[in-house]
């Protein structure tokens, strides 16, 4: 690379759609699955990741409708049984969709790197 010139690395937006088009999961809804699953609540996910708790649920509820099946599931009221948890079919999406941004990101660079002559990236997770 010629002096003074700075190095490009690829930057990549990643979601999934359903069947008619909609987007239905990607990065920001991995962030609040993430943040459920950590906090064990949609109010303190919210709070964590400075959302509302209406936006935060908003969109977990427009993902679930265009999936087909719940993310998260809800216990309310007060107490060691209440909170919220990830399903086992929104943990295996998170997991899911984990690998395969892993992969795409790798698959990107190794590209960037043959094409354009870009120096290999930190290939730590998502």
């Amino acid at each position: 690379m010629k002096k003074g010139r700075r190095a490009l690395h690829p930057q990549l937006t990643l979601w999934l759609e359903n069947s008619a088009g909609e987007p239905a999961f990607g990065k920001g809804r991995m962030v609040i699955l993430d943040a459920v699953d950590a906090h064990g609540s949609l109010s303190a996910a919210a709070r964590a990741l400075g959302m509302s708790y209406r936006g935060l649920w908003a969109r977990l509820r427009r993902s679930e409708r265009r999936l087909g099946y719940p993310l998260v599931v809800s216990h309310p009221g007060c107490g060691r049984d209440s909170g919220s948890a990830l399903t086992p079919e929104g943990r295996a999406l998170l997991e899911r969709y984990r690998e395969l941004l892993c992969r795409v990101k790798v698959a990107a660079d190794d590209a960037a790197r043959e094409i354009l002559g870009c120096p290999p990236q930190d290939r730590a997770p998502a």
